[in-house]
């Protein structure tokens, strides 16, 4: 009965909980210049991240930092869709040097657990969905 409870509020599967960390990835910025067009800005960095246990996390991306980010759980096919939790970090700073953008909305989109999570950061502001970068975290407190 509370395998259920703990499933249909939305719990984040608990194989998620701890310290993840990428290798330095490439990592696009996309800055509107208007009337459609776009100036794209790349760098590299690393992502750290802890997801607690309270479906939240904290971490940095590159030179930003995030805490107490919301992770909503993905309630449709995980294995289908390749999401199983996204993580709304908020507004962000500059994430690299030359990053042109001061405050972005971002997201963290991960996938099941194998081994290491195949995931991507997204710049979701205004309703964009983004695609920044892929990434690959590995479990950083084994």
């Amino acid at each position: 009965m509370s395998a259920f409870f703990i499933y249909s509020c939305g719990r984040i599967p608990p194989e998620f909980v701890g310290q993840w960390k990428t290798e330095p990835e490439q990592i696009t910025v996309r800055t509107e210049l208007g009337l459609g067009k776009f100036a794209f800005t790349s760098g590299s960095a690393e992502i750290f991240l802890t997801i607690n246990s309270d479906n939240t996390a904290d971490g940095s991306i590159g030179l930003a930092n995030f805490e107490n980010a919301r992770i909503k759980k993905n309630f449709g096919n995980p294995e289908k869709k390749g999401i199983a939790i996204k993580i709304k970090c908020g507004s962000i700073g500059k994430i690299f040097e030359n990053d042109p953008l001061e405050n972005k909305e971002v997201e963290l989109w991960l996938g099941p657990i194998k081994g290491n999570i195949d995931a991507g950061l997204r710049y979701t502001q205004g309703g964009s969905h983004f695609p920044m970068a892929g990434l690959t975290f590995t479990r950083e407190d084994q």
